[in-house]
């Protein structure tokens, strides 16, 4: 049974472990130099494969919680880094049969490796092939990052003055950093338009999060609706089936449980609790592009509007 410790004596056991090992996956939000140099320090004699996955969001840079240069540093030494813009998770996994999972991101305060730090918990999970698989898939499911992708990111960042930089988008433009492909259950609303979630509090890079923080601007918030991953994947669902018929909702749940990523999978109810969230963002936002119609007594049907020149 395993019990909680304070990232102290998580940073005194990584200092024991990591020397030795083969393959390293942390997971973490955040990253800046003290913890990366003090990996690096750690495992440069026995050169293991080493991956890193972070958030990485424009405002992460900007705000300190990580660092480009602690990146760049780490892909010099040959690890993977690759950035997830809904991460929250901070998971270190030391080969195959230890995996640590808390609060601790990969940072000084984080690890309490500042005078100042952090004071985080954490616990040694069960290395099973469920909780690798878990692990595995937030791997995969996110975007390799290389130097060049470092140099856009910093150009990026630099065309701002300080004075806009609250006004940051809360992720990179799709030329910088592409979104990843797999769909899962953070790319949705997780309640309904106007309504403050601790969820957006704590990952304000999660899609919805940024439509909430710019509702009082309909036409940005509108523009934010149709580029996200969720809608996009609707509209794909709607017009691959429009030659058949109009998808009504039983249909639409049928194909979401299908399409997400998530493992475990949510319930059905779930699934079902964010196509409504869904619907209704899509009357708020995107009412030009997409109909919700109720045939009857029937559920909510959808259909893409087409425009007049579109019809002739």
């Amino acid at each position: 049974m395993s019990s909680l410790i304070s990232n102290t004596e998580l940073t005194q056991q990584l200092e024991i472990l990591l020397p030795d090992c083969a393959d390293l996956i942390i997971i973490s939000a955040f990253m800046t130099q003290p913890a990366t140099r003090w990996l690096g320090h750690l495992i440069t004699a026995n050169k293991p494969k080493v991956k890193l996955v972070g958030r990485f969001t424009p405002n992460d840079f900007v705000k300190g919680a990580s660092d480009l240069n602690a990146l760049r540093d780490c892909i010099n030494n040959g690890y993977q880094v690759k950035a997830l813009a809904n991460l929250h998770a901070k998971i270190y996994q030391i080969d195959h049969d230890t995996i640590f999972n808390g609060s601790a991101n990969l940072t000084g305060k984080g690890l309490a490796l500042v005078n100042n730090g952090n004071l985080e918990s954490c616990s040694r999970v069960n290395a099973c092939e469920q909780s690798k698989a878990f692990i595995n898939k937030i791997v995969e499911s996110a975007t390799d990052l290389t130097l060049n992708t470092l140099d856009k990111m910093q150009a990026y960042l630099d065309q701002f003055e300080d004075t806009d930089k609250p006004e940051l988008p809360a992720v990179w433009p799709e030329e910088i950093l592409p979104q990843a492909t797999e769909l899962f259950v953070s790319d949705f609303p997780l309640g309904k338009p106007g309504v403050s979630l601790n969820e957006y509090q704590l990952n304000p890079s999660l899609p919805f999060a940024q439509i909430e923080d710019t509702k009082n601007d309909l036409v940005l918030a509108s523009n934010l609706f149709k580029q996200t991953k969720a809608y996009r994947w609707l509209k794909t669902k709607i017009t691959e089936n429009q030659s058949e018929r109009d998808l009504g909702f039983g249909q639409i749940s049928r194909l979401l449980h299908d399409a997400l990523a998530d493992d475990p999978a949510p319930y059905r109810q779930e699934i079902k609790d964010l196509q409504a969230n869904l619907y209704s963002y899509l009357k708020l936002y995107a009412s030009d592009e997409v109909e919700v119609y109720m045939p009857g007594r029937r559920s909510e049907v959808l259909r893409i509007i087409r425009k007049k020149n579109e019809r002739s």
